[in-house]
């Protein structure tokens, strides 16, 4: 169970998957690289975290689509997902300044694959931990990226690792978080890593918790959100925009606030049918627009998203970054 169920709450009224993780999506993994090193204004808070699909994504493309909030951000691979519906490789999660090293490891991951590939799209995912790592000493390498990929197992740790290290949402140390609801016999699961927000934005399911007592943070840029949504329910690239559209109504459940200085993104893929390379069509039938099934994922999307954010916050720790700045973790007594 992630740590918002082990500390006894829950989202909405659909059912959690059996490990409340996006690994409940059967063969999707996630995978952590963790950077902690030295500490005064060199410290080193930061890290890469992988979500790898199922099978051979650069042979078998999967259907997926992206929904942009906000685009100030310095992700990679997006507009091919949003233009052509499929995605062809693991997504890596990372910081600003990491984006395109961790774009090489893709790259070099899935030529290792496919030795005579002539174009990859790799989706790299950002947020900036600036505030807790010097991020501007540009740590993390094109090995970080694929250590995260060769770490990648069906248990999702949250909390302080991979990406999440360095984060801070709400003047609250973060980290990455995971959630999964179940909907008739589908399952779609949510990673999130939340880099943004006021104390005076966040909301606990639905409330707003006395924080008086927990120093706040204060920090000049407006930060920034991502989430990966994933499913094993056999949809179209233009439902899973539907699907990412929805996880952005989750994180507006905890008070993200979407702020001119932010990159908020959600990618949404599914694992139900694949789109074979070269092939002139995919033989899967997809749910129908008009299912009951289907309006079920779309609320498990916001719910898996709205629970990630809120379980990323409560498995992280107190973490002291470059110059002494100090994030401290959400007490549990504050929201109980």
């Amino acid at each position: 169970m992630n740590a918002l169920r082990k500390a006894g709450f829950a989202v909405g009224e659909l059912p959690p998957g059996p490990g409340c993780a996006i690994s409940d999506v059967p063969g999707v993994q996630v995978g952590h690289c963790t950077l902690r090193e030295g500490d005064g204004p060199r410290t080193v808070r930061t890290g890469v975290t992988c979500v790898l699909p199922p099978g051979d994504p650069y042979a078998e493309p999967l259907p997926a689509s992206v929904f942009v909030l906000h685009g100030y951000g310095k992700a990679t691979g997006l507009w091919q997902v949003a233009h052509m519906g499929a995605l062809e490789t693991p997504i890596l999660l990372t910081n600003t300044l990491g984006a395109f090293r961790c774009a090489d490891a893709v790259v070099s991951w899935t030529l290792d694959r496919h030795r005579h590939a002539r174009s990859v799209n790799p989706v790299v995912l950002e947020c900036n931990d600036g505030f807790l790592s010097m991020i501007e000493s540009r740590p993390v390498t094109e090995s970080h990226g694929l250590q995260a990929l060769s770490a990648a197992t069906a248990g999702v740790v949250e909390g302080c690792v991979g990406a999440g290290t360095g984060m801070v949402a709400y003047e609250l140390k973060s980290g990455v978080g995971t959630a999964s609801c179940s909907v008739d016999s589908w399952t779609v699961g949510a990673v999130a890593l939340p880099n943004m927000g006021r104390r005076e934005d966040f909301r606990f399911l639905g409330t707003r918790p006395d924080l008086s007592a927990v120093p706040r943070v204060r920090r000049e840029e407006g930060g920034s959100v991502v989430v990966v949504l994933a499913t094993d329910a056999p949809l179209s690239s233009r439902q899973l925009d539907f699907l990412a559209r929805r996880g952005a109504l989750g994180l507006a459940r905890t008070g993200a606030p979407a702020d001119t200085g932010s990159g908020d993104f959600l990618v949404a893929f599914s694992t139900g049918y694949r789109l074979p390379r070269g092939e002139a069509r995919s033989r899967a039938e997809v749910l129908g627009d008009e299912n009951e099934v289907l309006r079920g994922l779309l609320r498990g999307a916001a719910q898996a998203a709205e629970e990630a954010v809120l379980s990323a916050l409560l498995a992280a720790e107190t973490t002291t970054g470059r110059d002494g700045r100090t994030a401290y973790a959400l007490p549990w007594a504050a929201v109980g």
